[in-house]
């Protein structure tokens, strides 16, 4: 019985699941975490929804949202746990060592980098988002589907493919698209709060990181970078950094955009997207990853000697990218 089998016969048959999104979420993460979470519920499941951090504010309307919890794991061993959208463990955060623990640890992603951690894994690099996964187990069990689930995974694939604009968008993505649109939902009003509404703080912050738009790589790479105190003078939150790293890669004659992110003086996030490269591979070499147009990694160090190894790798890879 393959592990894709395996995961339809437990969430049919087992009675109570945990069911955990990783940290900073995104729109899949939250998304196929309360598709997931809300159908179980309707079948007559217990079911507890855990993120490492607290919900961005945007995805605060989805159903379920309130019920997500974000400090202390369940702990009833007989618990099936389902892990959503996270390529490893360390992306749980601070809830990871209660997650591992568990013996039956359900594992459902589509990065290509996930290190298939879970005793039974679906993963597919293929689908456009993991609430696509999601959806398709869902149906494929029989569980019902209400609009608050087509709701949360519609936001889930429509998120991860950049509102259907980016190349992970397939054909098996508007279908299921197109099924969960039978659920009365409207695409003008999500697309307005997941992606058009965003609070002052968001622009405040987004001004200064292109006050210090820099470029290299023969202009082909642009490059912002934010701190903690600059992010925390905005009045803006840790999730609102979320799609400011797009706006340099979306400058004509670039094909990498980088946001370096100061946390603190011992660490550096880094943000990658790109128009044709493979960022999943250059966030790799940092221990990080991703998808082919966009990944991420944090790296140890100060912010300058982050910085110059992070572009002089980038510069590597593009010098056998033509222009």
């Amino acid at each position: 019985m393959s592990d894709r089998d395996k995961i339809i016969e437990i969430i049919s048959r087992e009675k109570k699941f945990y069911l955990i999104s990783h940290m900073l979420p995104d729109g899949d993460s939250i998304g196929s975490l309360l598709g997931m979470g809300m159908a179980l519920k309707l079948a007559g499941k217990k079911v507890n929804m855990y993120t490492p951090g607290h919900l961005p504010s945007k995805y605060s309307f989805l159903k379920g949202a309130d019920l997500v919890e974000n400090d202390q794991f369940g702990e009833d061993e007989e618990a099936t746990v389902i892990v959503l959208d996270s390529s490893d463990p360390e992306r749980l955060g601070e809830l990871r060592d209660d997650v591992m623990k568990f013996s039956r640890i359900i594992n459902i992603d589509h990065h290509v980098t996930n290190q298939r951690f879970g005793n039974y894994n679906l993963v597919d690099a293929e689908a456009s988002a993991t609430g696509e996964i999601v959806y398709k187990i869902l149906s494929d069990a029989g569980f019902i589907i209400n609009k608050g689930v087509a709701e949360s995974l519609y936001v889930a694939i429509s998120t991860d493919t950049g509102s259907f604009k980016f190349d992970n968008t397939t054909s098996q993505t508007h279908l299921v698209i197109a099924e969960l649109l039978q659920y009365e939902l409207s695409p003008g009003q999500l697309s307005q709060r997941v992606f058009d509404e965003r609070p002052l703080s968001f622009y405040i912050l987004l001004r200064e990181a292109l006050s210090g738009l820099e470029m290299f790589g023969n202009r082909r790479i642009a490059v912002m970078t934010l701190s903690r105190d600059i992010r925390q003078r905005s009045g803006a939150t840790s999730d609102e950094l979320e799609g400011i790293v797009n706006y340099s890669r979306n400058i004509e004659g670039i094909e990498l955009g980088i946001l370096f992110y100061v946390d603190t003086t011992e660490e550096v996030k880094v943000g990658f997207r790109s128009k044709q490269l493979d960022v999943s591979e250059l966030a790799g070499r940092f221990n990080g990853g991703g998808h082919v147009r966009a990944a991420g990694c944090r790296i140890k160090g100060d912010y300058e000697t982050v910085k110059n190894r992070v572009i002089a790798e980038a510069e590597k890879m593009l010098q056998s990218y033509p222009a």
